[in-house]
């Protein structure tokens, strides 16, 4: 009796094996770090729709892989050229599509836009710019998660102790050092040796370029790259005032940290607005919404509510007479190479559900048009967002971006940290590019 019910055990088992789906494995990658407090939200936010994924798709696992957000499309890209298959869904930067287009890592999304969206979900994403920034020769590789913009922030109390009108924003970048200035002066007066008037980024990074040197540059009326010679025109008259200006902050108005020129983006803009080591932040962006509320400087706002207000912070367009930041977002891709793409569109159908992608903190602003109309997005703090989306612009559609970037970034650590001619510097550099780059 021992021995058949030993047999029939084992069978059951083997009948087990042998007829039990196998499970499928997605991978997803994003640059959330686990182990970095800043980012909990959104690793909370993925893990939320991975579950409902997987609950709605029995016998389908989804895997995460983590990168550095600057890399991501770098790793994606050379990945694809050593032949590797092992993606499947990826985050994307819409200013580097020109460039996935050229090397071919994301499919086409296009048969499964036409195939998945109606008309009324259709005019639910395309009626903002941003949405056409993931299309390449006719080819969508990119599905916009919502609209990145950013705002000049200050800390309402140290504007009152300043003397200054605490929602009031400066207007001009005259006024805008001023006021940085009078800030700075009243805190460290009150003891704070180590507070500066206004928080910038110049580190060797995208950032860089996008937040800080390229509006400055419209501001000035010029621009970083030229569509009709496709050449990078950085090392304008406008250019050069723009890279003054950032030298100015630092040595001449002492009003931002030498810093600047190292750390992170995150350090200088947002841990050091919240961990009140300076008054005014330039390039606050959307995506941290959520990091500034749970700080205490805003209520009510993420996820958004009709009582959403800013507390603790003055929010405002950039100090420019032009009005021009730059506006982006986080792209969903499909790895071309990926062996499960309808199991990764279908991911992507879960990411981009209204209920899902108005709680996704690193989205920004939503994109869903119909998000909008809601009380909650009708605030005056959702207001001033939405004047920034509207005024702002893109970075210009080279399959270079990338090269771009990083050398606008190396010329301007030169001129920073090296006290090397603007002038001179910008020109070496952009003849640099050009030589390799120019007309493409």
């Amino acid at each position: 009796m021992l021995k058949k019910a030993i047999a029939v055990v084992f069978a059951a088992a083997m009948a087990a094996m042998v007829f039990a789906a196998p499970t499928t494995v997605i991978k997803v990658a994003n640059f959330y770090d686990p182990m970095v407090e800043s980012a909990k939200a959104s690793v909370d936010w993925f893990a939320d729709v991975i579950a409902q994924f997987e609950a709605a798709n029995p016998g389908v696992k989804v895997e995460t892989e983590v990168f550095q957000w600057d890399q991501i499309d770098v790793k994606s890209m050379s990945d694809f050229r050593a032949g590797i298959k092992d993606h499947d869904v990826l985050l994307s930067s819409p200013q580097l599509m020109a460039q996935h287009g050229l090397v071919g890592d994301f499919a086409d999304l296009s048969n499964y836009v036409k195939k998945d969206f109606s008309k009324a979900e259709l005019a639910e994403f395309s009626w903002a710019s941003i949405w056409d920034k993931g299309d390449v020769n006719g080819k969508k590789l990119g599905i916009p998660l919502g609209v990145h913009t950013r705002a000049l922030v200050w800390n309402k109390e140290m504007f009152a102790k300043a003397g200054l009108d605490p929602n009031r924003a400066p207007k001009t970048l005259a006024e805008l050092v001023t006021y940085a200035q009078k800030v700075q002066k009243s805190q460290r007066d009150a003891g704070n040796s180590d507070f500066y008037g206004l928080g910038m980024f110049f580190g060797p990074s995208r950032a860089t370029i996008e937040l800080y040197f390229a509006p400055l540059i419209w501001e000035y009326s010029g621009d970083i790259w030229d569509a009709k010679t496709k050449k990078a025109s950085f090392a304008s008259p406008a250019g050069v005032k723009a890279a003054q200006f950032c030298k100015d902050l630092i040595t001449k108005y002492q009003i931002t940290p030498e810093t600047a020129v190292t750390g992170t983006y995150d350090g200088a803009i947002l841990d050091a607005f919240v961990n009140e080591k300076i008054g005014i932040s330039w390039g606050l962006g959307s995506y941290w919404i959520s990091a500034v509320q749970d700080k205490g400087f805003a209520s009510g706002v993420f996820p958004p509510s009709p009582e959403g207000r800013a507390d603790k912070m003055g929010i405002s367009l950039l100090p420019f007479t032009k009005g021009a930041t730059f506006n982006n977002s986080w792209d969903v891709s499909i790895y071309s190479k990926s062996e499960h793409k309808d199991l990764a569109w279908k991911f992507i159908q879960t990411m981009i559900k209204a209920e899902n992608i108005i709680g996704y903190p690193d989205a920004g602003l939503p994109l869903r048009a119909s998000l909008w109309t809601t009380p909650a997005m009708k605030t005056p703090f959702y207001n001033s967002w939405k004047q920034a989306v509207s005024t702002g612009r893109p970075m210009p559609p080279t399959a270079h971006y990338g090269e771009l970037a990083d050398t606008v970034a190396a010329a301007l650590q030169q001129i920073l940290v090296q006290d090397s001619d603007i002038a001179d510097t910008l020109k070496k550099a952009q003849d640099t590019y050009n030589a390799q780059y120019g007309g493409e």
